[in-house]
């Protein structure tokens, strides 16, 4: 079965006029198509104005800097954990625990002692210790002190020492964005724990093991 067909043969040229419509449309886009495009962000003017406030400490602080590794300093010195462990000896047989660790630890006084036997950072024969332990010859110490509570001890010192009141002064951490969070809470922790009740956080100088040299 054949069916019609209704092609026909085109005898005449072909129309341009579309064409050459479209070709009119596109070069304006090809040429200017730069000036359609959107950037993205939003310009802003960098000349921003200066305030007048200040923004220096001037009430009484004490300064902690604090590195990438977490290792604290104050009073330019460096403030590392202290673990040891030791065995009593006959001389030191009767003394009772807090006494025999004070003595080996000059940093430390009763009350860290007792904090540190709560908190199960000193055991004695591998199991917890008591604070009114009377020790044995023999007897195996262990003590794990971390830089915190040391750092408390000085910080505790400073105050005393400069006769300050801790309520009135402020606690100055120096650090980066290196350092870890739990870092910058725990010092918080610490100065709250000692009765400072302000904390301010500074950037970490480049060299802050030493003194700052003085201006000329």
């Amino acid at each position: 079965m054949k069916y019609p067909g209704n092609i026909k043969p085109l005898h005449g040229g072909i129309n341009a006029a579309p064409f050459i419509g479209v070709l009119f449309l596109m070069v304006p886009m090809l040429l200017f198509h730069t000036f359609f495009v959107f950037k993205p962000g939003v310009e802003v003017n960098l000349s921003l104005p200066v305030s007048d406030q200040k923004t220096e400490v001037t009430d009484p602080s004490l300064s902690v800097a604090v590195d990438a590794d977490g290792v604290m300093y104050f009073n330019n010195r460096q403030v590392l954990p202290l673990v040891f462990s030791r065995t009593v000896e006959e001389a030191e047989e009767g003394t009772p625990l807090a006494d025999w660790v004070i003595n080996r630890v000059e940093e430390l006084d009763s009350n860290l002692v007792i904090r540190l036997v709560e908190q199960g950072r000193v055991l004695l024969n591998s199991k917890p210790a008591e604070t009114e332990t009377q020790l044995k010859a023999g007897h195996q110490i262990e003590l794990d002190v971390p830089a915190t509570e040391l750092l408390r001890r000085r910080v505790e010192k400073a105050i005393e020492q400069g006769r300050l009141e801790p309520d009135k002064i402020s606690l100055l951490i120096q650090a980066d964005k290196a350092v870890r969070h739990e870092t910058i809470i725990a010092l918080c922790t610490m100065a709250g724990e000692v009765g400072v009740n302000r904390v301010l956080l500074a950037t970490r100088p480049t060299d802050f093991s030493r003194p700052p040299e003085p201006e000329s």
